[in-house]
């Protein structure tokens, strides 16, 4: 009887199997990416990090068949990140909502918990497919999560590389979810090279390094032109004034007339004359009557005017039963002090301006009593200033939201974005550092000027490059005139919104689907064959 010929060598250019981490091991892995993660968005000169922080949880996951241990994988990394990343959110609900500061704690850990979920989705995604061609998979599915998961504070790993312009410009296209999706991908692909070695990773690495070529030369590109148009674009001198009241301050109406004097005499130094002067959120906090059409001569010369103003505003208006109603409000007086117009909150913060679940547990509203509840404006209303421009106020939380930005100047028309807020709430933390750096994307999304006055910090103008083009001291009273341009350009994003994120979700869900349905067909039982 014949000897069996020997089998053939396996080629040296095939992957090796994969084998799962040992438990410790992948837990470090894991622990190091998440807080890789979490380093980029407390210091932002770390960017370079958040390019390869998710190869280590990918490499926690190769070869991984535990859906139990895929999770308890991806909530470690999701904790690693979230909890050092958003550590402020406990003072911040303490001061906010007037919750003992052990409760607020137990929130911020639950809240740290529910955003830990996404990592654990994510996870469980890589865990049933694995890498996939040129080890893209993890991309999609880290971009769908960023796109569709209900995140309180919805950051994007893209929003970790303020400091890169060039980097920023393809969020005219995709928002920041292309430059995400390159990230992740790249981490993909140095897993895979670790894992595997050069040679198994070569055509991934080519296809990644083809990718953030066009990212690179697009930005290139793009940057001269934008600059360009905002040179040609007419001007406007606005006056940003930053007053640094305390909490204590703002929120005692026996203090109104002092805050109100701190910001008529910072208005009144600006120099050169403003052509309209912008106050932070909720400066005024004596409700004022949403019917009103112009201010008493007290009034003007309580708020100095002496040219048009945008002021953050407390207002209310009575229901059918005579109840009042409030609203957070940016108000435009003229320099007569008639009411120009008007537009409300619409994104009201949890614990702070409405309590979660109320209606539910009413016990949460009386564990704080500090509570507000306002209720939610429909819409962002862009308001014309008579021979300046026509502004789109966006209200504290809601520079965050992409959609409201974009449907301001697709439907509303506006030139420049104005983002009015009150992040005294953060204390001195990266909360208000973090919040620029989400906020920032309005502007290169848009292509506007996205002017941010707040009542501490940070107050900035944001060119419609991502670049900052000047930022006030934090905690300090401070004022500046500062010259926009009124651009009218329209961007691929202002007029089609997130197509890329809808494309990637639907390609994600694809995979996934894909994937069970080989899965059901490999573990279904074949059928004996018939003997002849």
């Amino acid at each position: 009887m014949a000897e069996p010929a020997p089998a053939a060598a396996a080629p040296l250019s095939l992957p090796l199997p994969d084998r799962p981490a040992s438990p410790w091991k992948a837990a470090a892995l894991v622990l190091a990416g998440g807080l890789g993660i979490a380093a980029c968005f407390l210091r932002f000169s770390l960017w370079p990090l958040a390019w390869v922080a998710f190869a280590p949880i990918l490499l926690s996951l190769r070869g991984e068949t535990s859906r139990s241990r895929a999770v308890r994988l991806g909530l470690v990394a999701g904790l690693a990140t979230n909890v050092p990343a958003f550590a402020w959110l406990v003072e911040t609900i303490h001061l906010f909502g007037g919750f003992p500061l052990w409760l607020s704690t137990l929130f911020y850990l639950s809240l740290s918990l529910y955003s830990a979920m996404q990592f654990v989705l994510f996870a469980l995604a890589v865990q049933r497919t694995g890498p996939g061609p040129a080890a893209i998979y993890p991309a999609l599915y880290w971009v769908s999560l960023e796109f569709f998961y209900p995140n309180l504070f919805p950051w994007r790993l893209a929003n970790s590389q303020l400091e890169v312009p060039t980097l920023l410009q393809v969020g005219d296209l995709t928002g920041p979810f292309g430059l995400s999706l390159l990230m992740v991908w790249g981490s993909g692909v140095l897993a895979r090279g670790i894992a595997h070695g050069a040679r198994a990773a070569a055509v991934a690495l080519l296809l990644w390094l083809a990718a953030l070529g066009a990212v690179l030369g697009y930005g290139s590109w793009r940057l001269p032109r934008i600059e360009a148009a905002m040179e040609a674009a007419p001007p406007v001198r606005l006056g940003l004034v930053q007053g640094n009241l305390s909490i204590e301050e703002k929120g005692d109406v026996r203090y109104l007339e002092g805050n109100l004097d701190t910001y008529r005499r910072l208005s009144e130094a600006l120099a050169p004359a403003p052509d309209v002067v912008i106050w932070p959120e909720s400066v005024i906090t004596e409700a004022l009557p949403r019917d009103l059409a112009q201010l008493s001569p007290a009034g003007r010369e309580i708020l100095g005017l002496r040219r048009p103003l945008f002021a953050g505003a407390l207002t209310f208006a009575r229901d059918d039963a005579g109840e009042p109603r409030f609203f957070n409000s940016v108000l435009l007086f003229d320099a007569e002090g008639r009411v120009l117009g008007m537009s409300d909150k619409q994104i009201l913060m949890p614990f702070g301006e409405y309590m979660p679940l109320a209606s539910l547990l009413p016990w949460l509203k009386r564990a704080s009593p500090q509570t507000g509840d306002f209720q939610a404006g429909s819409r962002v209303i862009p308001l014309d200033v008579p021979g300046v421009g026509r502004f789109a106020p966006l209200n504290c939380y809601e520079d965050l939201r992409a959609s409201i930005a974009r449907r301001a100047i697709r439907d509303g028309d506006a030139e420049v974005l104005l983002a009015v807020a009150n992040d005294a709430w953060f204390g001195d933390t990266m909360a208000p550092y973090q919040h620029e750096a989400l906020a920032l994307w309005r502007a290169v999304e848009n292509r506007r000027f996205l002017v941010r006055v707040t009542n501490t910090g940070v107050t900035d103008v944001i060119e419609p490059t991502g670049r900052v083009r000047r930022r006030l001291a934090v905690f300090e009273p401070a004022a500046a005139v500062e010259k926009v341009s009124r651009l009218r350009v329209s961007s691929p994003y202002t007029q089609l919104g997130d197509w890329f994120a809808w494309w990637v979700t639907a390609t994600a869900v694809a995979v996934l689907l894909t994937s069970a349905g080989r899965r059901g067909r490999s573990e279904r039982p074949s059928r004996p064959r018939r003997r002849a």
